[in-house]
């Protein structure tokens, strides 16, 4: 990171930090501030809203939201929490700056953030808590997030693909169950995701996403402890179509490079292979056509290992067709990554965050809201 990147970053950091405590004088602090950004997915944050509204025996935490573009996610999240904090930019905000914005606001010990289009268990909330008291010392807590129950073969399979050695790589503990222990960025997302407020940084505003990745580097750099849970599972609706999932890996692999081209040292290696592997590839093809059809050898070797992998992965399905359709999307996963990754480290983009306009009511102190 650049030391003037580093100056900026501090400068909003003790900007945050004054903007809690004028908040914090207004209200007494709730356990948990459950901070969503949502855009355009209506259907999928009510379901998340139903889930939260649905918690045992939790201790008192509020909700906010922040809308990108989508006027009508007032009503979607008022129909369920009526006390909510609502906050309405405009679409071009990115997701981090959406974030940005709720923080300012939250009052919860804990920040709690879940993506517009997962659910939680009853006992999300109060798991979370007593995580916190079993682990003073944690600053961040997560756990997996998986594929709903309800889904249909593709999204299942492309669930168990995400959850895979070849599909993910490092980080595939954020997809599938580990075992509960300390933690790192390899088994922790922002879908499903838990930092102690006093702990927090702001997000950065100019990140296609991986926007924790670079919160979650930081905090590692001044030692804050981290603690994976298995038993804190998010159920994250997977996307619905190929070219939906093409995208998100894209976008994706956009966030990294631009993260990677921002601060080289938070990345590791094994994350940027699909990028080395798109430029391999191409390399082979152009080599092989020019001079030797051998040169194109390596890629069988390649194809053989998604095979094997998707007669693991289609144990979920237990069918040929989902052998087929895991094949199909480990090659979307490595490519639309990988050629996100290059964009990102040949791109990144500046957005300036407009201001944004904040519908919240203040609960009474102390109540869920």
């Amino acid at each position: 990171m650049t030391d003037g990147h580093q100056q900026a970053r501090g400068q909003e950091r003790g900007g945050l930090a004054t903007r809690r405590e004028a908040v914090e004088e207004c209200a007494p602090a709730l356990f948990a501030s459950v901070c969503i950004a949502t855009a355009r997915r209506g259907p999928q944050l009510r379901a998340c809203l139903e889930s939260l509204r649905g918690q045992e025996d939790a201790p008192a935490f509020e909700v906010l939201v922040c809308s990108t573009g989508d006027p009508q996610v007032v009503g979607t999240v008022r129909a369920v929490f009526p006390q909510a904090g609502v906050v309405v930019t405009g679409a071009e905000v990115l997701p981090g700056a959406a974030r940005n914005f709720l923080l300012e606001r939250a009052r919860g010990q804990w920040l709690v953030f879940l993506d517009d289009d997962v659910t939680v268990r009853p006992d999300f909330v109060r798991r979370l808590a007593n995580l916190a008291a079993d682990h003073p010392d944690v600053a961040v807590l997560g756990g997996p997030n998986e594929t709903p129950v309800a889904s249909t073969r593709f999204q299942v399979v492309q669930g168990a693909v995400l959850a895979s050695r070849l599909g993910a790589g490092p980080v595939r503990g954020r997809y599938g169950s580990r075992a509960a222990g300390p933690a790192d960025e390899t088994c922790l997302t922002l879908c499903n995701l838990a930092v102690r407020r006093d702990a927090m940084v702001p997000f950065s505003v100019d990140l296609t996403c991986a926007e924790e990745n670079e919160v979650l580097d930081q905090l590692r750099r001044e030692s804050r402890a981290m603690w994976y849970d298995p038993g804190l599972v998010a159920f994250h609706e997977r996307r619905g179509t190929l070219g939906e999932f093409a995208r998100q890996m894209h976008k994706y692999g956009r966030g990294r490079g631009e993260l990677t081209r921002r601060r080289p040292t938070s990345v590791r290696p094994m994350l940027l292979i699909p990028a080395a592997f798109v430029a391999c590839v191409l390399i082979a093809v152009v080599l092989a056509a020019l001079v030797a059809p051998l040169l194109l050898a390596p890629l069988g070797a390649y194809l053989c290992a998604v095979a094997a992998a998707s007669a693991r992965a289609a144990r979920e399905t237990r069918s040929v067709a989902g052998a087929l359709l895991a094949a199909l999307l480990f090659a979307v996963v490595h490519v639309c990554y990988g050629v996100g990754i290059w964009r990102g480290l040949v791109t990144l983009r500046r957005r300036s965050a407009r201001p944004a306009v904040w519908l919240g009511t203040p609960a009474p102190a102390g109540a869920k809201v």
